[in-house]
């Protein structure tokens, strides 16, 4: 898939802008499966220290009991839900992401640039102190965003795991893969993720001081980023 004549930086960055704006949902999980996908080598599964997953990777010590699903997270990502958090996922997104791109090109809207636009600047004024979860709050107030709580959860976990959004204690890029053991580890440093299977990083590690990496915003989404002050 690496070397598939679909699948680039410029598809998958449209597909997650139309996914953002509303007019694709199925696109916002692109951008973390491409990442995913783009990046990684060929491995034998190394269990994490710490957790019953691939170091690597993060496919489950179980996974050969999550195959069954990949109809289901399919059904989940036409939704506009995120399952680029493990190599499943990842597989389950892009393989079926590769046959529809064959048949159409997926292009944002004019609109769909807009509320992506706006989507930045929200989080890029946010207030010092603020948290992912006061954030979050704050952009389901604003009605930004369509779609319920967890789908505005998974573009945010995907812009930081780009980078987009900088967290506290890793240097994540769009050009270069971390391993889930490090995302995970750093989570165990976190007050915002103690006895919570829902927060996670990078986005648990986001603070409304730390705002937004333009610069990686412009190197992935280009001339799709209108201005910023």
């Amino acid at each position: 898939m690496q070397q598939n004549e679909h699948l680039s930086w410029t598809t998958v960055t449209n597909a997650f802008v139309a996914g953002v704006g509303g007019s694709y949902p199925r696109g916002i999980s692109a951008l973390g499966s491409y990442h995913m996908m783009v990046h990684m080598q060929h491995h034998a599964y190394e269990e994490a220290k710490h957790f019953h997953c691939c170091k690597y990777c993060g496919l489950s010590r179980n996974s050969n009991e999550s195959w069954d699903n990949l109809s289901f997270i399919r059904y989940a990502v036409h939704l506009g839900h995120d399952y680029s958090s493990n190599s499943l996922g990842t597989y389950a997104d892009l393989t079926e992401l590769v046959s529809l791109l064959e048949h159409e090109s997926i292009t944002p809207s004019e609109e769909d640039i807009h509320t992506f636009n706006q989507l930045l600047h929200s989080l890029d004024q946010a207030e010092s102190e603020e948290s992912p979860g006061k954030y979050e709050k704050r952009l389901t107030a604003e009605k930004l965003i369509k779609g319920q709580a967890g789908i505005r959860r998974g573009i945010l976990k995907s812009l930081s795991r780009v980078g987009v959004l900088p967290n506290q204690i890793l240097s994540l890029h769009p050009d270069h893969w971390t391993n889930i053991e490090e995302l995970l580890n750093a989570e165990l440093l976190l007050s915002n993720t103690k006895g919570r299977s829902d927060m996670e990083m990078p986005w648990a590690g986001w603070q409304g001081k730390l705002g937004v990496d333009w610069e990686k915003a412009r190197q992935l989404f280009g001339s799709m980023i209108l201005h910023h002050s």
